[in-house]
């Protein structure tokens, strides 16, 4: 026969007391502060913004966007190198479009377009509305210049097409978009 005196001595005893909420120790507390204040440290160091405000420049390579274009439309005038230290940050091919954008050693941006789409529509879009200036010689081609502001763009059709150098988005020199229409192959 089992003893019962030991198993009425274990139910006899009182169960644990759980303290009560709010009564946790000041070294509960710094425990706790100090397990999140670790967890945002941690946050902060892998969120933290690189030390400059200079951001990296995606670098893209537009070759194949140009030689499809060129294909399509023979006897266009494409980019096919582009000049020293000029980086290809953009490119952008369709059926009737080709797009390329540079940032220069300088850090202004240049870019090229080329459409068989009507001609008035795209030039008023890529050079943001601005003014036909007149005509300028580039290389012993005649392109025509649209400014306003600070932006220049270079326009002139051939093979069908209406080609643009410099953007309303873009802010280089007329020197560089004079680099880029006359580095032009086509």
């Amino acid at each position: 026969m089992p003893d019962t005196g030991a198993v009425t001595q274990q139910l006899e005893q009182p169960a644990p007391v759980k303290p009560k909420r709010g009564r946790e120790s000041v070294g509960d507390m710094i425990r706790s502060l100090s397990l999140v204040l670790g967890i945002v440290v941690v946050v902060f160091v892998l969120a933290k913004p690189p030390g400059s405000d200079e951001q990296a420049i995606r670098v893209v390579d537009p070759a194949g966007d140009v030689r499809s274009f060129a294909q399509t439309h023979p006897g266009v005038p494409v980019p096919t190198t582009a000049p020293a230290g000029w980086r290809a940050t953009v490119t952008e091919s369709r059926l009737d479009l080709l797009r390329v954008g540079w940032v220069t050693p300088a850090g202004t941006y240049v870019e090229y377009a080329a459409t068989t789409a009507p001609a008035a529509e795209f030039v008023q879009e890529i050079s943001g509305g601005a003014p036909d200036t007149g005509a300028i010689d580039v290389a012993g081609v005649r392109w025509q210049q649209y400014a306003q502001g600070a932006t220049t763009s270079l326009v002139r059709t051939a093979a069908g097409a209406t080609i643009v150098v410099g953007t309303r988005r873009g802010n280089a020199s007329l020197s560089d978009l004079r680099l880029l229409a006359g580095s032009l192959a086509g």
